[in-house]
């Protein structure tokens, strides 16, 4: 008894404990990205893995799967209208850069400028984008309040959104090396990096911080 006792209080157990919950939530996201085709799916799913991990973390959750079908419930209808206009938005830019980018044989210095201003662009939507589905599933907002805030979020936390992108490009780069960890780790590792970079970062932010913590109480309960 007094060995389990140990075991179970002991380091590995935990980190055996938390790999194979995070194990079983990268295979619930993979499933909800797939019956989500993808566009839809994969932005619901990384939200919802977010905000499990979040109570994984907090509260120290062992229902994985309920927690999270409870959570994606939650989160399916508030997101949708965040992800139709960040994808649209996202679409265009990448249509502008394609654009700008062809244009720059023989070499234009408009083109080039404008090149690296949609870059730049879609590059700090992506960042907005998550926190926009992160305050879409916190507060009511009117579109125009979605955007402010999703881009003053991007902006005041500009370096924990670089290293995010940084982050995103490593583990992207080692899933295409090992393909066979996207089984395993590869969509949840999005969630946890969110998690671990983006999301923190609204602990500076008192109202923030306080209204996430009223939506995982209500979540958990």
């Amino acid at each position: 008894m007094a060995f389990y006792e140990k075991y179970v209080n002991s380091k590995f157990y935990h980190f055996t404990d938390f790999l194979f919950k995070f194990i079983m939530l990268n295979i619930l996201m993979i499933i909800t990205s797939i019956l989500g085709l993808i566009i839809i799916g994969l932005p619901i799913s990384i939200l919802t893995g977010v905000l499990t991990l979040r109570m994984i973390y907090k509260k120290g959750a062992s229902g994985v799967f309920k927690i999270y079908f409870k959570t994606l419930k939650y989160v399916l209808m508030r997101s949708i209208r965040t992800i139709i206009v960040f994808v649209i938005l996202l679409a265009i830019l990448a249509f502008n850069i394609t654009f700008f980018y062809t244009g720059l044989e023989p070499f234009n210095w408009y083109y080039f400028f404008s090149f690296m201003v949609m870059l730049l662009m879609f590059i700090i939507t992506i960042v907005s984008f998550i926190h926009g589905l992160m305050l879409s599933s916190i507060y009511d907002l009117s579109l125009k309040s979605l955007f402010k805030h999703s881009y003053l979020l991007s902006f005041g936390l500009s370096v924990r959104g670089l290293i995010f992108l940084v982050g995103s490009i490593i583990i992207v780069y080692t899933l295409i090396l090992i393909p066979i960890l996207v089984i395993f780790v590869g969509l949840s590792s999005f969630s946890l990096l969110i998690y671990t970079t983006l999301t923190l970062g609204y602990s500076k932010i008192d109202s923030l911080e306080s209204s996430l913590n009223e939506i995982i109480e209500k979540l958990y309960d």
